[in-house]
């Protein structure tokens, strides 16, 4: 697998409305899937290089959420407390996170960042001549 996007939002919500919002936004709570070292690698890499954006926090709090035909989303809460100060979104297949994102803005989540790589349709045209 592999990171094919990257969202970090501003919340400043309680967890359980942060997730209620995730939720409405078509994306759906794994709870028979927990995170494994192998996801969590991903949400440490882009912790780890976006660090100056997320700031340090006492607490974090990572889920697995599936979005329409089996498209994983690796989501990390940054928490003081019982609220959710920031949001990592980490996307394994390409053009998940724009749809996502849009539907985030539009209940008050404020993006701080987004990077999503695009899957590009090439065609091909025969001509006989």
């Amino acid at each position: 697998m592999r990171v094919y996007g990257i969202a970090i939002f501003e919340v400043n919500k309680d967890l359980d409305v942060a997730i209620l919002d995730l939720e409405n936004s078509g994306l759906h709570k794994l709870e028979y899937m927990e995170i494994d070292p192998e996801l969590a690698a991903y949400l440490d890499m882009a912790e780890e290089e976006f660090s100056n954006t997320l700031g340090k926090y006492r607490t974090i709090k990572d889920y697995v959420f599936e979005y329409e035909n089996e498209r994983l989303v690796l989501i990390r809460f940054f928490m003081h407390g019982k609220r959710v100060n920031k949001v990592l979104l980490v996307s394994l297949r390409a053009g998940t996170l724009r749809g996502i994102v849009r539907r985030l803005e539009g209940v008050g989540w404020s993006r701080l960042f987004m990077f999503e790589i695009k899957k590009l349709m090439r065609s091909v045209k025969y001509t006989d001549h």
